[in-house]
């Protein structure tokens, strides 16, 4: 199995802190995992290359581009 390393950063939304956990694939994209330390909230799919979002696990109702741009600039993507 490959060694792999996992970053995280943590990120505020609408007053609420939330730590996000960057986890590489074997593709071009990246799984961000939305949590707090009790719960897992959603997860988002990142493309790498362009950081378009390409998919959503558990998306939020509310607040979802919020989230999304707050991953985005702890992540350092460029818009």
């Amino acid at each position: 199995m490959p060694n792999v390393t996992v970053r995280q950063e943590e990120i505020e939304v609408n007053g609420n802190k939330f730590t996000v956990t960057h986890i590489p694939t074997a593709t071009s994209g990246s799984w961000y995992v939305l949590h707090d330390l009790f719960e897992v909230w959603g997860a988002v799919a990142i493309d790498d290359a362009n950081g378009d979002i390409v998919g959503w696990r558990n998306p939020p109702d509310k607040l979802r581009v919020e989230i999304e741009n707050a991953i985005k600039k702890a992540f350092e993507y460029s818009s």
